[in-house]
């Protein structure tokens, strides 16, 4: 997987020209701009509209070969239509297209969180033209009618621009976007554009065409200043912003009421440029993860966020689940499930959708079944709350000894050791009888193998009904219809012939097999947490020991 193939996978999937220098069976290099067709798996070929860069002419190419392809560049702010029998296919289908585009799914979550990087920023009003004598109020339902000089022009322009952004190489960038207002706030110094949409340029009918989806700005810079709609829309009715089309009306009229001083809102269809500046270019950066697989040397956390999420696990075994907190979900189950198959896992989620129930859930099943667990944050705040819980496990009013420590910066470094030092104190006066934790253990590995198979279940009915929403999806946008028939009455009729043989799986299902005695784990964790803290008395911790008994905060 390349940079070419993944320009070529965004191009199909989000509808848009590749610009690119294509090396022919002469030897002679050209620049084009391609809008892809279809792919031609067995050659490795494209077919392709194709735009001369320098006599501007149009023409279709069944055989663009994809290994001539030199380099290669999406053209942001173009339109080409996705076809998406292709799209599904991909979809469906990712082990066809693996020599092409490495694993689909991870791809698609590469532009993602891409396309979040490039939204996160602050838009503001620019005053550079992308073409020169573009009339501002043309624009009829959505659609501005290109002159043969402004077609020209505007190629030219954005073709300038990708070569500049490709030559600099710099990862702060600026991205510049036509658009077409559909709501703003005229203030004193300038405009607040609330709501936007996007025009592309349709290469092949000559003309800038509006996206359907309006874009909601929040927040705006005006003059070099942030500003947010909170300031023009009272906070009670930002819910409204959450469906615009429905309720642009209502916007319109509470941004009014409750700003007598802008004398109303702007919601004329007229053109305006849109700069967003980023402090990080993504897809820049993730050039070194494509270089990463190229040469088959993706890291640990690199494979599991973005590599091989689509990969099955090569653990087999079945670990038993030993939960501090019983109150849990399927989705909290099988995240923990997970946690024990796979090298890294990541937890995220809402607030109030139990992430640090289930983080510490998965800390105790690891320390269960005998593995370490490095637990890490971007912020101190999840770090200190599963801590402080570990902390303050009780059996029988006696604080548990949880082998955790809390690392960090210099002053946590020092905590940490006064806290192993206490845990070492405290457990020298405990008896630990092994048969006792044997015994406890070996009553959990009973049901550990119908819970798997559970939780498999559930797991295959997650991605059957991701499936059956794609294709619905899919059989509501699809113009064809050979091609939703095929949809409806094979791939959709399969899917739901597969979820009907699976049948339901829900909480009730899985509470028998979790049920165990709490006052048993309570003092298995308190016996077994002991034992391991004991272990600093061995020869091979004899350093780490002789730390925590150093005195003076110097020479410790």
């Amino acid at each position: 997987m390349n940079t070419v193939c993944r320009d070529i996978f965004k191009a199909i999937h989000e509808g848009k020209w590749i610009s690119i220098e294509y090396k022919n069976k002469n030897g002679e290099q050209t620049r084009y701009w391609i809008g892809i067709n279809d792919i031609n798996l067995k050659d490795r070929s494209l077919s392709v509209a194709g735009l001369h860069l320098s006599k501007h002419t149009l023409g279709d190419f069944p055989r663009i070969y994809i290994d001539s392809i030199l380099t290669s560049d999406v053209v942001e702010g173009s339109f080409h239509p996705v076809n998406q029998r292709l799209v599904e296919d991909i979809h469906l289908n990712p082990y066809k297209y693996k020599e092409l585009f490495h694993h689909a799914a991870n791809m698609k979550i590469l532009n993602y969180l891409a396309d979040c990087s490039r939204l996160d920023s602050t838009p503001y009003r620019s005053e550079y033209a992308l073409v020169e004598g573009l009339d501002g109020e043309g624009v009829q339902e959505g659609v501005y009618q290109l002159s043969d000089q402004q077609y020209k022009d505007i190629i030219n322009q954005f073709q300038r621009r990708t070569i500049r952004d490709r030559q600099q190489k710099k990862p702060r960038k600026r991205i510049l976007q036509i658009c077409m207002n559909q709501l703003s706030v005229p203030v004193r110094k300038g405009l607040y554009v609330l709501a936007y949409r996007k025009m592309n340029f349709d290469v092949i009918r000559r003309r800038l065409i509006a996206e359907e989806e309006a874009t909601i700005c929040r927040e705006f810079t005006i003059d070099g200043e942030k500003q947010s709609i909170r300031r023009f829309l009272p906070e009670e009715y930002g819910y409204l912003l959450d469906d615009f089309d429905t309720n642009q009306e209502e916007i319109k009229d509470r941004i009014t009421s409750a700003n007598p001083q802008i004398k109303g809102v702007d919601d004329m269809p007229y053109l305006l440029t849109l700069s967003r500046d980023l402090a990080l270019d993504l897809d820049q950066e993730y050039g070194a993860i494509l270089e990463m697989y190229q040469e088959a040397k993706p890291t640990i956390p690199i494979k599991a966020f973005f590599g091989e999420l689509v990969k099955q696990p090569v653990r087999t075994k079945q670990y038993p689940l030993a939960l501090l907190n019983q109150q849990v979900n399927l989705d909290q189950l099988l995240a923990i499930h997970h946690g024990l198959k796979y090298p890294l896992s990541y937890i995220q989620g809402p607030p109030g959708t139990g992430k640090t129930s289930t983080i510490i859930n998965t800390i105790t099943t690891a320390f269960f079944n005998e593995k370490t667990v490095l637990f890490a944050s971007y912020n101190n705040h999840p770090i200190d709350s599963v801590f402080h819980t570990l902390q303050n496990i009780r059996y029988r009013n006696k604080r548990v000894p949880f082998p955790a420590v809390r690392l960090g910066n210099r002053e946590k470094v020092e905590e940490a050791l006064y806290y192993m030092k206490a845990l070492y104190l405290q457990v020298k006066e405990i008896n630990v009888f092994s048969n006792t934790l044997e015994r406890n253990k070996d009553d959990k590995i009973e049901k550990t193998e119908q819970l798997s198979q559970l939780l498999k279940r559930y797991e295959a009915i997650l991605d059957l009904k991701e499936r059956k929403a794609s294709i619905e999806s899919l059989i509501r946008s699809e113009q064809s219809l050979t091609f939703r028939v095929e949809l409806q009455s094979r791939q959709l009729a399969q899917v739901e012939k597969q979820l009907e043989q699976i049948g339901e799986v829900d909480e009730a299902d899985a509470l028998p097999l979790l049920n165990q005695n709490v006052e048993e784990f309570l003092k298995y964790l308190y016996y077994i947490s002991a034992k391991y803290i004991k272990r600093l008395d061995e020869p091979k911790n004899e350093e780490l020991l002789s730390i925590l008994f150093m005195e003076g905060r110097k020479e410790e």
